[in-house]
């Protein structure tokens, strides 16, 4: 047997034979001619009941049913006639919730409205959105007093009547959480809300996320204990599995920059019950050595606010740096809104060459670093934006050996030029003021040149040079970036890119400027580029491998 349904679109259509009882032969032999007349014959008020949610109450029916060629053909032909209009809306909100503002919201955006042709889908979801904004708000007695569509089938007209009474509100009685190893004191600065404000789930949702963040805790399970409520309040239940106290890890790498890369790493997820940290690593490659340790401490608000104290020996021995450096301060993070903010002291003791010339300096610097980053998808950005800005201190009163101020900043936009097109811009600037710019260590100066700064140079190879034409590190650094690419098949892009600037200590020195094209694969751990640069001003051309996210 065959069907057709035919006069209607296609949504419509397919409402239909999801009512027709008679579709369950389609396609078949059939065997018992009367239960197909029997299925045909309810087929005009099965039809009548699929279009009624589309507000047509008045078809035209044409239904056939015809043995041909030794099998049966049924063609029913729908005329929809006029669709119902909504005369009158009368929704309202009763109890505590009449007044809430997010229910005001709702109402105000209702899509139910006069003159508008009847709709049951829109219907039924509005009653949903009233009856989830209620569990959201705690509202756990509210329910429907009145939920009726009146229709008057020969007007083609319909008046909707709601009424939704949201009883008493639920507050949080209790904030409970299970047994684990961290205080329970500090666990209670994670919720954003307090035993007696009222249950909002999107704030559970908030305490559930925040713990995971934490790293402490493997499983978050945030949840009203309904058995238990009474007088309008109901506990909330905060059950806890937490995470392998210690997590150790090793990676491997390459870069242009660097060469081969080694870091092996050590996080103490919790030392203790207060929740304070331990992160150990040390990072090997050809040119560039360093061991960090920190120790940090959460902060009154923990899911913004940590501080700590921290050391680390560095070791860098590159074609422009020849330097190792010792160092132990302290440091306060905090986020700001969207900005992360971290302030630092640090004692510093540095030993550098240039031309067989070697130099010790210390410095008590203090250092404020603000940093803002917006985007639709850290891994694999289409639209977003980061930018920095730093400032570093030191003082020959200070115990340090030079004095100098010294201010940077940084941004950089990802911007979609389509369904396949990106652009992609930077900018970094830097200036260095100083009594004695000899005795400021290499690794405080700048340089340009490399994966991430003007491509089609060696790392660091740009900036003032010594008498013997060593680069030696320069007061000022400008350096900008455009680049294109196209997505010319999933998670593969070619890109042409522009770089310019320099490291400097006269403003009038040259700005070198390069040139290059490349390929991105959109790895799962994130973007793996492969560039082909080469310099405008001077001769050479130099490949760059890098891994990591656009921003």
């Amino acid at each position: 047997m065959t069907l057709r349904v035919e006069g209607v679109p296609n949504n419509i259509a397919d409402n239909v034979r999801g009512f027709l009882s008679i579709q369950s032969l389609e396609n078949q032999q059939i065997s018992s001619v009367s239960r197909l007349m029997y299925l045909h014959r309810r087929a005009e008020d099965e039809i009548r009941q699929a279009l009624e949610p589309f507000g047509y109450y008045n078809p035209e029916l044409d239904l056939a049913l015809q043995s041909q060629d030794g099998g049966w053909r049924a063609v029913y032909r729908i005329t929809l006639g006029p669709q119902t209009q909504i005369t009158r809306v009368d929704v309202q909100i009763q109890g505590e919730g009449e007044q809430d503002p997010a229910f005001m919201a709702l109402l105000s955006s209702n899509p139910l409205k006069t003159g508008e042709a009847l709709y049951h889908p829109t219907y039924e979801s509005f009653k949903s959105q009233i009856q989830s904004l209620a569990a959201e708000r705690g509202y756990y007695l509210g329910r429907f007093t009145e939920q009726r569509i009146r229709v008057d089938r020969e007007r083609n007209r319909a008046e909707i009547s709601l009424t939704f009474n949201t009883g008493q509100r639920t507050r949080i009685s209790e904030l409970r959480f299970s047994e684990n190893p961290i205080k329970d004191s500090l666990l209670r600065r994670y919720p954003r809300f307090e035993e007696g404000d009222f249950l909002e789930v999107v704030k559970l949702i908030d305490l559930q996320g925040a713990l995971i963040d934490s790293d402490y805790f493997a499983d978050v399970e945030v949840r009203p204990v309904m058995e238990e409520f009474t007088e309008g309040s109901v506990p909330v239940e905060v059950n806890l599995t937490p995470r392998p106290r210690s997590l150790y890890q090793a990676g491997f790498g390459f870069g242009t920059d660097t060469g081969a890369r080694m870091q092996l790493g050590l996080n103490r997820r919790y030392v203790n019950s207060s929740g304070h940290k331990i992160d150990a690593r040390m990072r090997l490659s050809e040119i560039r050595n360093d061991i960090t340790a920190g120790y940090i401490i959460p902060g009154h608000n923990p899911r913004f606010d940590q501080f700590g104290l921290r050391t680390g020996f560095y070791d860098e021995n590159s074609k422009t740096i020849d330097s190792s450096r010792l160092s132990f301060g302290g440091f306060w993070q905090k986020q700001i809104d969207e900005w992360e903010g971290i302030l630092s002291l640090d004692l510093e003791q540095e030993r550098f060459s240039f031309d067989q010339d070697t130099t010790q300096t210390r410095l008590l610097i203090p250092r404020l670093q603000m940093t803002k980053t917006v985007s639709d998808n850290r891994f694999n950005t289409q639209k977003g934006y980061r930018i920095s800005f730093g400032v570093a201190a030191a003082s020959e009163a200070l115990l340090s050996d030079v004095s100098l101020l010294q201010l940077s900043a940084s941004g950089k936009r990802v911007d979609s030029l389509g369904e396949r097109w990106r652009l992609l811009s930077s900018v970094e600037v830097g200036t260095t003021y100083t009594s004695d710019f000899d005795r400021v260590p290499a690794t405080l100066r700048f340089y340009a040149g490399g994966d991430n700064s003007i491509r089609g140079y060696d790392y660091q190879t740009l900036g003032p040079k010594s008498r013997s034409g060593q680069v030696i590190g320069g007061q000022h650094l400008i350096t900008g970036s455009l680049e294109v690419d196209y997505e010319f098949i999933p998670n593969w892009r070619l890109a042409g890119f522009v770089d310019a600037g320099n490291a400097f200590d006269d403003l009038n020195e040259k700005i070198k400027t390069s040139a290059g094209f490349g390929v991105r694969w959109q790895s799962p751990v994130g973007p793996v580029r492969l560039d082909l640069a080469t310099p405008i001003q001077d001769s050479g051309v130099r490949i760059h491998f890098t891994l990591g996210p656009d921003l």
